[in-house]
């Protein structure tokens, strides 16, 4: 069926080292042949030049896409902050995450972004989405030796819960065992977030009295 369709179509054929048969139907976008085994009339051949050429032009636009929908997440997270705070006190934090908003697996959440510019407001240095082991981090706080997470809706059951708890138990092996995980949900960072930096302090005051 090949051989005949591509004498049909005026496809140049040829023979391999093997003797199989090659077909060279041209790019439909450069023109540039392309050597195949197997013709199917009707069926456009692409040429790796072209389909490399355009698989990077899929990904910039991907990337764009992405990085818009976080540019909305920013714009939304600064519309919540501005119910519960003076907005003009966030610029600078403003400044910092929208100059970091297109990194691949950052701030992938309004509550993040609220989380981050918080942060940043309060001069404290943070790392986002930081890798231990197959776990991720969504804030590691080294002024605070802290890990923070943003948890989502809450699940429930043993078999989260022992989850979690070796998770975080990883988690503290690999960054030292005077360090504290904190977790906080959505709907507090929602409600809360100006306290977030003296919910955190208290946390770390209640932890420290319970160890003594």
């Amino acid at each position: 069926m090949s051989y005949r369709e591509a004498l049909e179509d005026n496809i140049r054929i040829g023979k391999d080292k093997c003797g199989f048969e090659v077909y060279y139907p041209e790019c439909h976008i450069c023109g540039v042949p392309v050597a195949t085994w197997a013709y199917k009339k009707g069926v456009k051949i692409t040429c790796p030049k072209c389909r490399s050429f355009f698989s990077e032009i899929r990904k910039v636009g991907n990337n764009f896409l992405a990085t818009e929908k976080k540019v909305r997440k920013l714009e939304a997270a600064i519309k919540r902050i501005s119910k519960v705070a003076p907005i003009e006190k966030y610029q600078r934090a403003y400044d910092v995450i929208k100059r970091n908003i297109d990194r691949p697996g950052w701030f992938q959440s309004t509550e993040e972004i609220m989380t981050a510019l918080e942060l940043v407001r309060k001069g404290l240095k943070i790392r986002h989405q930081v890798k231990i082991f197959n776990y991720s981090i969504d804030f590691v706080i080294p002024e605070y030796k802290v890990a923070l997470e943003i948890d989502g809706r809450p699940f429930h059951g043993k078999d989260h819960a022992d989850k979690q708890r070796k998770r975080d138990e990883v988690i503290i092996w690999k960054l030292g065992e005077d360090w504290e995980i904190i977790h906080i949900d959505t709907d507090n960072i929602n409600a809360n977030v100006t306290k977030l930096v003296p919910a955190i302090k208290a946390v770390l005051k209640s932890r420290k009295k319970t160890s003594l």
